[in-house]
């Protein structure tokens, strides 16, 4: 099934570059690969683990969190790019979560990236990361610290279309994706996915982005608070459906982005409901560049939902070792309600990530 899945998006995103090429004019060289690279990462990472609660922990292991590698390339029709295609291939990981979920709200991406022209939208067609909040600018894949969207969307990678486009100072986006993650849609319906941003720049210098996002979907998947989804099978005494079942859901979003010399600010507030109820999160994360190389991060993330409630308080210390050499260390403490049922964890984790820029040119 999924093999059918990519040949036919495939089929699909070769279409739409044969008709883009074919309303051009025809003064041109023919389509042909301009630029194409096959870079790679690994990501090793020593965690230990406290948990209170039904089911104490406390563990300390080591795992190698990511060895990946990813394929872009890029076609020209002689004159102009017309296509840009995506793969990326995680050889090993140790991430996982419920049923496998965490692995593939972090691993996944395959995607071809239309591009109509200049002043025109661009067309996403297969696997890609949903355009809601801060996950269209912020990349969590490569960090330990995360945002909302693992209680609040439930996916991250998912299956769809999108049309993604800029006028003047505004950014937008809107998709259709299957609402399940890479593993294809539960009940044939897709999720409408929709964003617009405004860019701003302050008489003070400080760079400001601010969004508004909405989704709206049917039979996506919804994660036990009690547990982090990017990372743990975690049991807590539930049973599988507990840990993960499905439920309609609609989001409304609002994200906001500043950076003000050294300091870069991070927030994202949402709401909405699920199919038994009200939800609402927020999400506040301050960056500061220390030196050349070398960063601090704190955040606080906090998630409620009609089954439970969520609040998470990170921290983290990197410094870049070397140009492809990242070392950073991280603590996160997080308190989780799922009815009567409290637990507490405090991970710390000792991150070591090295990425390949060109393993093939």
């Amino acid at each position: 099934m999924r093999a059918a899945s990519m040949v036919a998006i495939a089929a699909l995103a070769g279409t739409l570059c044969r008709a883009q090429v074919l309303a051009e004019p025809t003064s041109r060289g023919g389509a042909r690969f301009s630029q194409w690279n096959v870079s790679g990462r690994l990501d090793f990472q020593l965690l230990r683990t406290d948990a209170s609660g039904a089911h104490p922990m406390a563990e300390t292991k080591g795992v190698l969190m990511g060895a990946e590698i990813e394929t872009m390339a890029t076609v020209s029709d002689g004159v102009r790019d017309v296509l840009d295609l995506a793969v990326q291939w995680p050889y090993a990981t140790g991430m996982s979560g419920p049923e496998g979920r965490g692995r593939q709200m972090h691993f996944g991406n395959a995607y071809a990236v239309v591009k109509l022209g200049l002043g025109r939208p661009n067309i996403r067609v297969g696997q890609f990361v949903v355009p809601f909040g801060n996950l269209t600018s912020y990349e969590t894949h490569t960090r330990p610290l995360q945002t909302l969207y693992a209680h609040s969307l439930g996916v991250r990678i998912d299956r769809g279309v999108s049309v993604e486009g800029m006028s003047g100072a505004y950014d937008w986006w809107l998709a259709l994706v299957g609402g399940n993650g890479p593993r294809g849609d539960n009940d044939g319906r897709p999720a409408f996915v929709a964003r617009a941003a405004r860019r701003l720049i302050l008489p003070s210098g400080a760079r400001v982005s601010i969004g508004f996002s909405a989704m709206s979907g049917s039979s996506m998947p919804r994660f036990a608070t009690g547990i982090d989804p990017t990372m743990e099978h975690g049991d807590m005494g539930m049973s599988a459906h507990d840990l993960v079942h499905f439920t309609d859901k609609t989001r409304l979003g609002f994200d906001a982005e500043v950076e003000m010399g050294q300091d870069v600010w991070r927030a994202e507030m949402v709401t909405g409901r699920d199919s038994d109820g009200g939800v609402n999160g927020q999400f506040v994360q301050w960056n500061r560049a220390l030196t050349a190389g070398s960063e601090i991060t704190a955040q606080i993330a906090r998630w409620h939902q009609p089954a439970g409630t969520r609040l998470a308080l990170g921290a983290s210390i990197g410094r870049q070792v070397d140009r492809d050499t990242m070392v950073r260390l991280s603590a996160i403490h997080a308190r989780g309600r799922v009815g009567a049922d409290r637990r507490r964890e405090t991970m710390v984790v000792l991150q070591v990530a090295r990425e390949v820029p060109r393993l093939f040119r």
